[in-house]
């Protein structure tokens, strides 16, 4: 049986470092970030792609957008989820615009798949 997170890693459309406010301890950990056709995971390993410490799947993301004026961080954006919100932060604005670019381009892309194939049914 393929693993399907393997077979999803083909289609990699961008990744990189990316800060990432931890959920409890509300500190900023430093995770390498690979984006998908259809998902956003993150790693402690530069380019290892196993036990990802988040999936976070693009069909559910309602927004991605700037948030440095929640989080008084530069270069940080959030993404929000039906039950959680990622605040992630970039090196500088460039990779910022870059990585909400992307993830933009990308969920987009899912919602053109996803309405394609609903009007097939």
């Amino acid at each position: 049986m393929q693993n399907p997170m393997l077979e999803d890693l083909k289609n990699i459309m961008k990744e990189g470092w990316l800060e990432k406010e931890s959920r409890v301890f509300k500190s900023w950990r430093r995770r390498w970030f690979v984006l998908t056709t259809t998902t956003l995971y993150s790693f402690k390993v530069e380019k290892q792609y196993s036990n990802p410490t988040e999936i976070i799947q693009l069909s559910t993301v309602s927004t991605i957008k700037s948030c440095q004026e929640e989080t008084n961080k530069e270069n940080t954006f959030k993404i929000d989820t039906p039950d959680q919100t990622f605040f992630l932060q970039a090196s500088n604005n460039q990779d910022k615009e870059g990585w909400i670019g992307a993830v933009g381009k990308a969920m987009v892309k899912l919602n053109l798949k996803k309405n394609r194939n609903d009007d097939d049914d």
